[in-house]
């Protein structure tokens, strides 16, 4: 007997589409910064350093508006030769439509580009799909990033169903 079991799905999941529009606030220093523990391998700012972060995600751009989400992770220099950052990070939602709903996103930074989401729970189970972001504001102070999110998912708790429900299981 194997010691697994493969179980074709004979019709497709019932997947949801969401999309965002909102923004990351990553706040060094003023009136509201950003928590963050730096943990230093070498000369601060250098290949190796890391850092901890849990920054604002809010609707408009700014601080001062009160989040939606926080991004929590890390990232850490990853490059020895270009301003490259890897990051890691939960998106964790507050506001009452998907509080405790997470999103998890990887990726790199500063550049504008594309993360990755390659999880999500809660509202978001199942969640894949890519975060288009973009650099709006940028000072030593702080960086406003522009998220636009776009994610499929399965809602295990909806009501919706597959018009066909058949399971097989073989070794």
């Amino acid at each position: 007997m194997a010691y697994y079991q493969l179980a074709p799905v004979l019709c497709a999941l019932v997947q949801s589409k969401v999309y965002m529009h909102l923004y990351l606030n990553q706040v060094a220093s003023g009136s509201n910064p950003n928590p963050n523990q730096l943990v230093i391998v070498g000369p601060s700012g250098e290949f190796g350093t890391t850092a901890v972060n849990d920054w604002n995600i809010t609707i408009q751009p700014g601080a001062d508006n009160p989040p939606v989400a926080k991004a929590q992770g890390l990232h850490m220099k990853s490059s020895q030769t270009k301003d490259k950052w890897y990051m890691s990070f939960n998106i964790e939602f507050q506001d009452a439509r998907f509080a405790g709903s997470t999103l998890n996103v990887m990726g790199i930074f500063p550049e504008n580009g594309e993360w990755n989401i390659i999880e999500g729970t809660g509202a978001f189970t199942m969640a894949h799909g890519i975060i288009k972001h973009n650099i709006i504001q940028s000072s030593c102070e702080k960086r406003v990033f522009e998220l636009k999110i776009h994610a499929f998912y399965s809602n295990m708790t909806s009501s919706q169903a597959s018009p066909c429900n058949r399971w097989t299981m073989r070794a």
